[in-house]
C-alpha cells in the first residue's frame, strides 16, 4: 500500500473518531451523566482496528466485512438513539406543561453548545443548536461521512469504474434512509409514540449496516474468453454467486422492503395518509420491482444473451 493510500486510510477513520466522540459529548452533555462517554470505546479502537487491517490483508480492506465503518456505527447510531430519546422526553413535557392531550412539532427547545471540563480547563463549542437540529446535524453528518470514507478507504478489489458506480448507489441509498428517518419521525401519530419511534430507529440503524458490507453492488465486466467458450457464471436463474445480486437481495432485505413495511403499517394502522407517505411508499414499491426485475435480466436475460452470441463467435474461430 503507498503512502497515500495509507494517508487516506488514515484520515478517514480519523474524521468516524472526531464524529463519534462529538456524538457522544453531546449525549453526555444533554444527559450530565459521564456514564455516557463509554460509548466512545468503539471508535477508540479504531487505531488498532487500523493496524490488523493494514497487516493481516493485502489491499487494506477486508472481503466481505469492514470493521472501520463498525465500530464508527457502534458509536454514532446508541448515540443518536439516546437524542431522540431527549427529544420525546422534551416533547411531553412540553406538552404536560402546555395542558395538551396530544404533542406538536411547534414544541420549544432549548438552544445549546457543547462544553465540557477538561483537566480544569472548560472546552466550548463555539455555536448553539436546538436539540432537534443537534440530532438532525449529527445525522446527516454520520451518512455523509459514510459516503466520504468509503470513498477514502482502500479499494481493495474494486475497480476505479466499480468505485465510481458504487460511490453513486450509497448516495442514493443515503438520501433514502436519511427520507425515511426525517419524514417518519416527524408525523403527528408518531413523534409522542415511543413504541414507534423504537421501531423505526430500529430500521433506520438495520439500514445503516448496509454500509459495513464490502460488496461491489456492480457486476464486473465478464472476461472475452469466457463468452467465447459459453461459460456461465451462474447455473440457472436467480442463482446467488453474483455479487450484483447479492447487493441486490441486501438492498431489498435491509433497506426497501422495512420500510415499504413500515410505511404500509403506518397508513394501515394509524391512518396515517398524506402526500408524502403516499409518494415515498410507491417509490419503495416501484424500486423493489425493478430490484426483482433487474435481478431476472442479470440471471436469465444476460445469460442466455451470452449463450445466443457464442455460436457466430465460435463459427468464426
Amino acid at each position: 500500500m503507498g503512502w497515500v493510500s495509507l494517508f487516506k486510510a488514515l484520515l478517514a477513520r480519523f474524521l468516524f473518531a472526531i464524529h463519534g466522540i462529538i456524538t457522544v459529548w453531546r449525549v453526555t452533555d444533554i444527559n450530565s451523566d459521564p456514564l455516557y462517554y463509554l460509548l466512545i470505546i468503539p471508535v477508540c479502537l479504531l487505531p488498532l482496528e487500523m493496524i490488523l487491517t493494514l497487516k493481516l490483508t493485502d489491499d487494506g480492506e477486508w472481503k466481505w466485512f469492514c470493521p472501520s465503518v463498525f465500530l464508527y456505527l457502534s458509536s454514532v447510531v446508541p448515540g443518536i438513539w439516546f437524542l431522540n430519546f431527549d427529544i420525546y422526553e422534551k416533547r411531553i413535557e412540553y406538552r404536560d406543561s402546555m395542558g395538551w392531550e396530544d404533542c406538536s412539532m411547534d414544541t420549544a427547545y432549548n438552544e445549546s453548545s457543547l462544553s465540557a471540563d477538561v483537566a480544569g480547563f472548560q472546552v466550548v463549542v463555539p455555536f448553539a443548536l436546538s436539540d432537534d437540529s443537534w440530532s438532525l446535524a449529527l445525522e446527516q453528518f454520520l451518512l455523509a461521512l459514510l459516503l466520504l470514507g468509503r470513498w477514502l478507504l482502500p479499494k481493495g478489489a474494486l475497480t476505479r469504474d466499480q468505485l465510481s458506480q458504487l460511490l453513486l448507489v450509497y448516495i442514493g441509498m443515503a438520501a433514502d434512509i436519511l427520507e425515511f428517518s426525517l419524514e417518519t419521525l416527524k408525523e403527528q401519530a408518531v413523534i409522542c409514540n415511543l413504541f414507534l419511534i423504537i421501531l423505526i430507529l430500529g430500521l433506520w440503524s438495520w439500514s445503516l449496516l448496509q454500509f459495513t458490507l464490502v460488496l461491489t453492488s456492480v457486476s464486473a465486466p465478464r472476461a472475452r474468453a469466457a463468452k467465447i467458450s459459453g461459460a456461465k457464471s451462474c447455473k440457472g436463474c436467480f442463482g446467488c454467486c453474483e455479487n450484483e445480486i447479492w447487493a441486490l437481495w441486501i438492498t431489498i432485505v435491509m433497506q426497501d422492503g422495512p420500510f415499504l413495511a413500515m410505511r404500509l403499517y403506518l397508513l394501515i394502522e394509524f391512518n396515517i395518509i398524506n402526500q408524502m407517505m403516499l409518494f415515498f411508499t410507491l417509490k419503495n414499491i416501484l424500486v423493489i420491482i425493478l430490484q426483482l426485475y433487474r435481478m431476472i435480466i442479470v440471471q436469465c436475460g444476460d445469460t442466455n444473451a451470452v449463450s445466443t452470441n457464442v455460436e457466430p463467435l465460435q463459427e468464426e474461430l
